[in-house]
């Protein structure tokens, strides 16, 4: 914000224009005109209609709260969006009652309450303006345009599909039929085959008429990229070699991306010939277990090596074409020997400063193998028998989502069918919550991500293990958007769930539950109907005045951090707040990763060139941004702590979640990388919470590098072990690109833990928003205090919504607390044992121990579950 200096207007322009620019500008209360040469300071103000409202924004600064948040959430003046500033003045210039309230203020100081002509108003003395942003997307838009961004070789054929559905005819109101838009997408496909194919077929560079060299050179590239769309890989390879003979007389400049992309091709041949998307192993975990081990059928990657080389001996320092190469060389198991030194990527720079032991992925033992395209995942007691279940979503439009039953003895077994959800294609994210209140977990299935606008779904869950679809009854049918992020929260603390969904290109929407099974569009009186491209949305009372806020990221623009006014509007404070970062977000959610009972924010960054990830790994300078973590500062702002916590590198993170895999009740973050193209061979990322200090990346160690697409992540106690395994969707974005589910086993440990499930009476039924706080004491130290909130997830992967909380090792669990939303209920609860399961109702004054049985994973164990109280001491 540029300061305004009254003293050079006056001296330039006279009266006029002085008045003028501080009436209109500035603020009304800046029109005296005497000294105008004195002494400036960085005025704010704060202006409400009563001296009650005052009263209670004076508290709230005097209590630590931010002042220019404030202004943005109270303030009627109109300085409340530039938080409150009102430039860089003389006291001199004010009227007498705000000038005779500044004297003997310095820095940092506030007046107090002073009556003025619209209302009451408070004044401070700024250090500083309020922050203007904390990103700078012309930045990395001039990046890109000088080419310091390198994007190299996009090779997977969902540009060219997605182009021939959008071709194709359709009726109205086609993007409302799920089956329809199948059969759409199924025809529009074949269509665009057969006609390009059949053109090319005749068309020769230098013989065809009108038609450029260049011309049949696109026709080529979209062909393959239209058989790579499916996998055929073999076609794909013979339409890119064609391409690659055109371009070296008529258009060099593509010589390199066709390279790569015959590279890349080969590479993905060579996979599926070797089973590795429907049968993964070691092979694709980065490093690998046994660096000897290899796959059988070797022709194709040594292809791929062939044109990898050929880039490289043009493009010697292109790093994303080296980091392929050493992945085509572990496939033949001879990396890192066998990768020439010059393009050598070493084994060093994954290499895991700490060890919590090794994941074993379980996910065919168990029965959940299943094939899936990019998609989410939610792990959930759907059927309240106190197993988790686990559902998982397909974008492919024609793929349904698939209801794993847990069986009780370790295994899974798929009963979509018998749930009633067979007939729910393609959704690239999914999320629970019990929006009715019956204790039985609902389905929300936002469509249409990165693609065109489709219909949502909202599938209730009839309490009997099966499911109906009831959006169009409930209100939420009326309108299509393209979207693959949603989030549950009670905004208005009626003890109902509302809907806020983040939309692509068209508002945001904000549904009130109305409590009768049925939702009323607030959106635009709510204020949050902002248009952007929005990739994740997450929900918390970040400033804790009892109502739940909401956090919006976007993918090319400032996010947004809209504060709950308490009157079902909200007011966006993100740049005011300090969380607009990254420009080019994806996955987002609150949780509190340092234990001081306040929601922090980490946001994801989704910058697609493989390139600067790679950089990022080996330590060389990099251009683009990294994942953000704002920690909570207690006033209504936050503190980007990116670079303290050692989070500062560049991963392409789509889907990704937090859990505690080592159960010292600080919350660990597992990231699923990667992007659409075959080229975008990334390993996954697990860090672990150092005592809300720093992060670890243990990925090497613990064996969770998958190098494949990562979308929904769910961390969940599957075998009722007491440690938290992790589920990853691990499909990419197009049919040939799909991937088995992993669910990596955790190795276990020694630390103590808890299993929290709520019940809501005036609250939610399921306690979204309730927070749990922990007071424990480990091997007889010091007491802690560990904070959960019930709800809080990743915006792209759903927990369970019981909550996993790691102790500490010989823990013993000094008291626990619970604080309810809607009610204020306050639980206070001591002599809880340990290491057990437990639920607590919002209007009990015990503790309910359930009883349930271990279930090892991929061994059937036999037992029964059964239900038991143990009250606790209760205050």
């Amino acid at each position: 914000m540029k300061r305004l200096n009254p003293t050079k207007l006056l001296s330039s322009s006279g009266w006029f224009v002085l008045v003028l620019v501080l009436l209109t500008c500035v603020s009304p209360y800046l029109f005296s005109m005497e000294d105008a040469s004195a002494p400036q300071v960085d005025l704010g103000i704060i202006v409400t209609h009563t001296e009650a409202e005052a009263a209670d924004v004076l508290r709230q600064l005097n209590a630590g709260m931010d002042f220019s948040v404030l202004a943005a959430e109270k303030s009627i003046d109109h300085t409340a969006s530039a938080g409150g500033y009102m430039g860089h003045v003389s006291p001199a210039q004010l009227p007498s009652a705000l000038r005779d309230a500044l004297i003997g203020r310095t820095t940092g100081q506030m007046t107090g309450i002073v009556p003025v002509t619209s209302g009451f108003a408070i004044l401070k003395i700024f250090s500083k303006p309020p922050v203007e942003e904390d990103l700078n997307g012309n930045h990395l838009k001039a990046l890109i345009d000088s080419g310091a961004i390198h994007y190299g070789a996009f090779l997977d054929g969902s540009i060219e599909a997605d182009r021939s559905l959008q071709k194709y005819p359709k009726p109205e109101g086609w993007e409302m039929d799920m089956h329809g838009t199948c059969e759409y997408r199924k025809q529009s496909y074949a269509r665009s085959v057969e006609r390009l194919s059949s053109a090319l077929a005749v068309l020769k560079p230098g013989q065809a008429g009108n038609y450029k060299p260049t011309d049949i050179l696109q026709g080529h590239m979209d062909l393959a990229q239209l058989y790579a769309d499916k996998g055929t890989m073999e076609p794909s390879i013979k339409e890119l070699k064609i391409a690659l003979e055109i371009a070296e007389t008529y258009a060099p400049k593509e010589v390199p991306n066709l390279l790569e992309s015959i590279g890349a091709a080969y590479m993905h041949l060579s996979e599926m010939e070797n089973g590795i998307y429907r049968h993964p192993s070691n092979i694709d975990i980065l490093p690998p277990s046994d660096p000897k081990a290899s796959f059988d059928r070797k022709e194709d990657s040594r292809q791929a090596i062939v044109y990898f080389s050929k880039y490289l001996a043009q493009n010697p320092d292109e790093i994303e074409v080296k980091w392929l190469l050493n992945l085509a060389y572990v496939t033949l198991g001879q990396y890192p020997a066998g990768v020439p030194p010059a393009y050598l990527i070493p084994e060093s720079v994954f290499k895991s400063k700490e060890n919590i032991g090794r994941f074993i992925d379980v996910a065919p033992a168990v029965g959940l193998d299943a094939m899936r395209a990019a998609g989410g995942v939610i792990v959930d007691d759907f059927e309240n028998n106190g197993l988790l279940d686990v559902v998982a979503s397909s974008m492919d439009e024609c793929d349904p989502m698939m209801y794993f039953h847990n069986n009780g003895d370790g295994t899974f077994t798929d009963r979509t069918a018998a749930a009633g959800l067979s007939d729910q294609y393609g959704a690239l994210n999914i999320l629970q919550g019990d929006y009715n209140n019956d204790g039985c977990m609902d389905i929300l299935i936002p469509r249409g991500g990165w693609e065109h606008p489709a219909r949502l779904s909202l599938m209730r869950n009839n309490c009997d293990g099966t499911f109906t679809d009831v959006t169009v009854a409930s209100g939420l049918g009326k309108v299509a958007t393209a979207t693959d992020t949603a989030v549950w929260a009670d905004i208005d603390n009626d003890g109902f769930l509302d809907l806020f969904v983040g939309n692509e290109n068209s508002p945001a929407q904000l549904f009130r539950n109305k409590g009768d099974g049925t939702f009323e569009d607030i959106s635009h009186a709510a204020g949050i109907d902002r248009i952007a491209f929005t990739k994740g949305v997450t929900a918390a009372d970040y400033d804790q005045d009892g109502f739940v806020d909401l956090y919006v990221s976007n993918w090319g623009g400032p996010n947004f951090l809209y504060h709950n006014n308490g009157n079902r509007t909200f007011t966006e404070v993100g740049r005011l707040a300090g969380v607009q970062a990254p420009w080019y977000s994806f996955s987002a959610w609150f949780f509190d990763y340092d234990n001081d009972g306040w929601p922090d924010l980490l946001v994801n960054s989704f910058f697609q060139p493989v390139g600067e990830s790679i950089l990022s790994y080996v330590g060389k300078p990099f251009n683009v941004e990294t994942m953000k973590l704002y920690r909570n500062k207690h006033d209504g702002t936050f503190e980007d702590v990116t670079v303290k916590v050692g989070l500062d590198k560049v991963f392409m993170t789509m889907g990704a979640n937090f859990g505690d895999v080592d159960n010292d009740g600080f919350l660990d973050i597992y990231l699923g990388n990667g992007n659409p193209s075959y080229t975008a061979l990334l390993p996954h990322a697990l860090f672990r919470n150092k005592d809300g200090k720093s992060f670890v990346d243990i990925t090497a160690s613990s064996g969770t590098g998958e190098l494949h697409k990562g979308h929904g992540i769910s961390f969940a106690d599957l075998d009722r072990s007491g440690n938290e395994a992790i589920v990853a969707n691990m499909g990419g974005m197009v049919s040939g690109d799909e991937h088995a589910l992993r669910v990596f086993k955790n190795p276990g440990n020694q630390n103590d833990w808890i299993n929290v499930h709520l019940v809501g009476v005036k609250s939610n039924r399921s306690g979204v928003g309730a927070e749990i706080k922990l007071t424990v004491s480990d091997d007889g130290q010091a007491p802690r205090t560990i904070y959960r909130v019930e709800g809080q997830s990743s915006s792209f992967g759903a927990n369970p919504t019981e909550q996993h909380i790691g102790l500490g090792h010989n823990a013993q669990i000094l008291a626990l607390d619970v604080s309810w939303p809607a009610s204020k209920i306050k639980q206070h609860f001591t002599g809880v044992d340990k290491n057990q399961y437990i639920e607590i109702k919002e209007t009990s004054n015990e503790v309910k121990k359930l009883v349930r049985p271990r279930l090892p994973l991929g061994a059937p164990a036999n037992g029964t579950k059964t239900a038991t109280v143990e009250p606790a001491q209760h205050s």
